[in-house]
């Protein structure tokens, strides 16, 4: 009698399989991640048309059994930067570097290529010879309007904030973005965190924002902190450093400027290396 090679095989391979699948299975579940205390939702715009945001927001440890209220971070690019600087402010919190904040991301969630493209639609105001190929660039007073009328709201109606102390932090477009807002609508935060900002951007335009403000206020009453890496490319490196010397001989009334150089970093490099000073200067004890 011939032996049963072919059940046995069969019944080998299946357990192979099996063994197989589950190995996946389980490799599957080990891939995904969540923060703690940490929740996400989806917010659509009718602002920008179409748009539907993905919102993420991180509370401190202590959130679910106190009953006080917080200061927010808002962080421009969420879908890149939200991750490390809520870790980050996790940190810095659980070892009393900076007081208790809650960090909110706004991001596309549709992956780095679809954040490339809305980033340039959201947070620069027109096409420029700067523009990357292909993109629109004209949507920077929606998204405004969407932070402030939609998510502003939202936050606020659903957790424990304290609205006269909220923060904004970006870099590059985002950090002209920021230097937007605070030269068209200061009173929106207390704070701005301006990384590596794109002041180049159409024929310098911040700054003629910056002059036309000063034409009509003498006060800007937040706390800005202006930064870039000393790797950055000389022109950026130059009209960063005209903005922070036109805010230094216009002496505002109430402005706080804090400036800070980071040796050996880049116009990317900068966000990891920055973070935790920035944080212990908007949110110190």
């Amino acid at each position: 009698m011939k032996p049963p090679f072919l059940p046995i095989c069969i019944v080998v391979f299946l357990l192979l399989w099996t063994n197989a699948s589950q190995a996946q299975t389980t490799q599957t579940k080990l891939n995904q991640i969540c923060l703690e205390n940490t929740e996400q939702f989806t917010l659509a715009s009718k602002y920008v048309a179409g748009e539907n945001y993905v919102i993420q927001v991180g509370l401190p440890s202590g959130y679910s059994s106190a009953k006080k209220s917080y200061p927010v971070l808002y962080i421009i690019d969420g879908d890149v930067l939200f991750g490390m600087i809520r870790e980050s402010a996790d940190w810095l919190m659980y070892t009393n570097n900076i007081k208790e904040i809650i960090v909110v991301g706004i991001s596309y969630g549709q992956g780095r290529d679809v954040w490339l493209k809305k980033r340039n639609r959201d947070l620069i105001p027109s096409i420029d010879t700067l523009s990357d190929k292909g993109y629109d660039a004209t949507g920077i007073n929606s998204y405004l309007k969407f932070i402030q009328f939609e998510l502003f709201p939202e936050v606020n109606k659903n957790y424990r904030t304290n609205p006269d102390s909220s923060a904004i932090l970006g870099g590059s477009y985002g950090g002209f973005f920021n230097s937007y807002v605070l030269f068209t609508q200061p009173e929106l935060f207390k704070g701005y965190i301006i990384d590596c900002p794109a002041l180049e951007w159409n024929n310098k335009m911040i700054s003629k924002l910056e002059t036309d403000y000063y034409n009509k206020h003498k006060e800007l009453n937040a706390t800005v902190f202006i930064t870039y890496g000393s790797l950055e490319t000389k022109i950026d490196k130059n009209t960063v450093n005209d903005l922070i010397q036109m805010l230094q001989i216009h002496n505002y009334k109430g402005l706080n400027l804090v400036t800070k150089v980071f040796e050996g970093e880049t116009h990317t490099s900068i966000f990891p290396a920055a973070i935790g000073v920035q944080l212990r200067t908007l949110f110190k004890l």
